[in-house]
Formats: C-alpha cells, structure tokens, sequence
C-alpha cells in the first residue's frame, strides 16, 4: 500500500456501511477494513464482526475468514487474539464448508506463525469434543499425530484423542487409533499408558480399528522390550535436554509407525504385480526389498477409455446414477516387455517413462514412446495409431538412429 493515510479516511465512512442491508456490501466493507486496519484496530475490528457474522450465510463468512487469515500473516502478534476469534466460531452454527475453511486457516496459520502451534492444537481439540463432520475430526486427529508429540506438553492431547475411541464411530476411532500410535512412537515416556489405551481396542466392533490397534501393540510392545524407557534421573541439570524421551537411532516403534513409505499404497501394489512378472524373481535367494521393486511411474491410464468420458462438473449428464464415476483402468507399462519371450533374457525392468508424443495430436497418424530401462538396455515401445476412419495402416515400421555412438539398435520385434 503506498497511500495508506487516505485509506484510513474511509474506514470511518466503511464502518457506516457495514450495517448495510445488502450482506454482499456489508461483507466487501468488512473485507477491506481488515486489510485497510493497523495492529492498533484489530481488536476493536473483532469486536465490530463479530456480531454481523452471525447475520450472514456460510459463503459470505468463509470470505471473512481468508481475511482474517491475511490479517494475522500480517500482525502475527496479534495470533491469540485471532485464533481465539476463529476457534469461538467452530462452535457456533455452520456448514461443514465454513467449518473446514477455519480449520485450514487455523492449520495455515501453524505452519506460517509457529508460535500459534501450541493454542491452536488446543482448540482443535475443543473442537472435536463435539464435532459432526467425520471428514474435519480425521483431519484434526491427524494433524495431532503429527504436530502433538513435538509440543512441550504432548500428555494433554491424549485425553482428547481417546476420547474419541470411546464416543465415535469407526472412521473416527480408527484416526484414533493411528495418532495413539504416533503418540507412543514418538514419545517412550507415555508408551506405558497408551499401551494401556490402545489394548482396549484389540476388541473393537470395527474390524479397521482392530486391525490398527493390533499392529501398534505389537510393534510397541517389541519396541519397549527391546528399549525399555529410563526416566531422567533426579540429579541431572535442568538445562541439558531430556534425551531420555526421545526415539533410540534404531526404535522399530519409531521407525514402523512415523516414516512414511517411500511410495504410495498404489504405487508399491503396481511394483509387486511388476516384480512378480519378472522372469526368474521369484525363484531368487535374495530378499524382497524396496530397492529390488522395479520403479513404476504415476498412474497412466488405460488408452481403450472413451474419449469423450469426461467426467466433470461441465459433463454431468455421463455420471451413472449412483453418483460415483467408474475408476479408470490402471496398467503396467513393464507388462509389455515381460509379455515378450525374446526380451525375457535382457533382465528386469528397473523404470518405464510415461507415453511421450512424437507427432501431433492432429496429425493423419499419431505415435507415442515408452522407453523401459533394463540394466544394459533400453527398450523403446513405440505405438502407431491410425486417426483416420477410411484408411488403413500396413507394414508400419520405426527407424531408429543411434546417435553419437553412445547407444547402438541391437534388434527389433514387431
């Protein structure tokens, strides 16, 4: 803002405006006094919305709070304040709409203001206590999991978190569940009493909830056994920091429940099914590892799917009446080699790239490439198809330069 003088002259004329019967005009005018305030005015702001968001619909709040948001990013020491203001409204009445759009200002907030971490976990806990909306409890739950156990008091969130074992239902128990675990992973000290908790949920009616439960038992009972908890002793100096409540270098607990995969669910499924393929893995002594998966790329999708089947929010009309869009077929680029007998000696497929275009897509003929890495070759799938109804394509073939002597063509198979 380069003249903010003379947008303070018509702050006072925008608060006349803001009991405008037109809620349209009145939220505009409460917008741009939050970004037109100084620090000076943001309590006296709050005080001023906080009786006209009650008066409005959902959508026009959600504005109101992106203003807020940019608000606090811009005076974050006024973020108790703010976050107070936000956390008061997720009790009030509201659509899952507006009740998500100030969790994720409230999570935005920890992330850009660090100091917020604490009090905004706090009132994310109030705010589950009595919570509708399963996707905003999962969520939340989560976040906890991540965020709860670095705090300096991470005992306090476990009663909140339990607390949703015992009233909710299965999607939220088995959230529950999961940041039970991380809790007890990431800090010895209270495996103990979590322990405790998640055993209460080995009989749950869910079969999820179990499933989960019965995995982090084990885990953290190996763990615990392995590397007993040693409580600090008394007479060690207050200031040096308690590396007794810390995850040893090699705690299975740690390792199991808090690193992630280093590929999705999807993805590691698509590179079994391309493992097993290969010829001759299966009868090798060597282990199963990551390292010895075959890398497979994002999802590509099945070229037999109709053109036209689009299904967006513009092409309504081809959703099937329940509702749901039929999943898109997902396949192996590596399948094509191991299909091929002649190819089965050069090894396995250690990558295939995606499809790359080699002509236009308005072109009489089209032809992509998919190139799959073997460890001393590179075998490049091409694919030819005919874009025109009248004609017919025979004989096609691919010539291929090496270039530079650094690859040579050592065959073909059509």
């Amino acid at each position: 803002m380069t003249r903010p003088v003379g947008v303070v002259s018509k702050n006072d004329m925008g608060r006349s405006c803001r009991s405008d019967q037109n809620k349209s005009i009145g939220t505009l005018v409460i917008t741009t006094l939050l970004q037109t305030g100084g620090e000076n005015s943001v309590d006296r702001l709050l005080k001023q919305i906080s009786t006209f968001l009650t008066d409005i619909t959902d959508d026009f709040k959600i504005v109101v709070v992106s203003s807020l948001e940019r608000l606090c990013l811009t005076y974050p020491s006024k973020h108790r304040i703010l976050i107070g203001f936000l956390s008061n409204f997720l009790r009030e009445e509201g659509g899952f709409e507006f009740k998500k759009s100030i969790v994720n200002t409230i999570m935005s907030l920890m992330r850009a203001v660090p100091e917020t971490t604490e009090s905004s976990l706090l009132h994310l806990c109030e705010f589950i206590e009595d919570c509708e909306f399963t996707a905003l409890s999962t969520q939340i739950l989560y976040l906890l999991g991540d965020l709860g156990p670095g705090t300096s008091a991470p005992a306090r969130y476990i009663r909140f978190v339990y607390n949703r074992v015992i009233l909710e239902h299965a999607a939220v128990r088995a959230a529950a569940v999961s940041t039970l675990a991380k809790f007890a992973a990431s800090v010895p000290s209270l495996r103990g009493s979590i322990m405790t908790l998640l055993k209460r949920s080995l009989v749950d009616e869910d079969d999820e909830t179990r499933d989960r439960a019965a995995i982090a038992v084990n885990v953290l009972s190996l763990a615990m056994e392995k590397n007993p908890f040693v409580p600090r002793a008394d007479d060690a100096n207050p200031e040096d920091p308690d590396v007794s409540d810390v995850p040893c270098a090699d705690d299975t607990a740690a390792y199991l429940l808090l690193d992630s995969l280093p590929m999705s669910f999807d993805k590691l499924e698509r590179s079994v099914k391309a493992y097993i393929l290969t010829p001759g893995t299966m009868d090798a002594a060597s282990p199963v590892s990551f390292s010895t998966l075959p890398i497979v790329e994002d999802v590509i999708e099945d070229s037999s799917e109709v053109a036209g089947n689009d299904f967006s929010s513009n092409n309504l009309d081809l959703i099937p009446s329940s509702g749901v869009a039929p999943k898109k077929k997902k396949i192996d680029p590596a399948a094509a080699v191991y299909a091929i007998p002649e190819l089965a000696s050069l090894g396995r497929v250690f990558r295939s790239s995606v499809p790359v275009p080699l002509t236009e897509n308005e072109t009489e003929y089209v032809v992509t490439c998919v190139k799959h890495i073997l460890p001393d070759h590179v075998v490049l799938q091409f694919s030819v198809q005919n874009t025109i109804d009248d004609q017919r394509l025979d004989d096609v073939t691919v010539a291929v330069e090496g270039g530079d002597g650094l690859f040579e063509a050592t065959g073909e198979i059509s």
